[in-house]
């Protein structure tokens, strides 16, 4: 697939959070590394399905609300859990200071998330 979509201005989410994207059909999650990159992962932990965007930026990684385990900004658990499971990552692209994020032909990864209205 080919397809991109413009999330907007890339500095705004150069500010230490988590922030929510809905793109394709899909709950996502983006954030920036200390250097400024900014990554792009679906936003369910595969654990137990919170919602990584009402985690928080943790150095280069994105700690899950619920039990704080952690992923880099290429979708591998680098803390808190046993089982180090991993969640897709999406190819971003910077253009004229607009982020703009690609279709993701690979599967989402992990196991099935819990529905949607779990408190966290």
């Amino acid at each position: 697939m080919s397809d991109w979509h413009c999330l907007g201005t890339a500095d705004d989410y150069r500010d230490g959070k988590p922030h929510s994207v809905r793109a394709f059909d899909t709950d996502l999650v983006a954030f920036s590394d200390r250097a400024g990159v900014i990554h792009v992962l679906d936003a369910r932990c595969p654990h137990m399905g919170a919602d990584l965007s009402r985690g928080r930026v943790v150095g280069d990684t994105i700690d899950c609300p619920a039990h704080r385990w952690r992923w880099n900004g290429q979708g591998r658990c680098v803390g808190g859990s046993p089982k180090l499971l991993p969640i897709r990552s999406w190819t971003t692209e910077e253009r004229a200071g607009l982020l703009y994020l690609q279709a993701s032909d690979a599967p989402p990864t992990g196991r099935p998330v819990r529905a949607a209205n779990a408190w966290w």
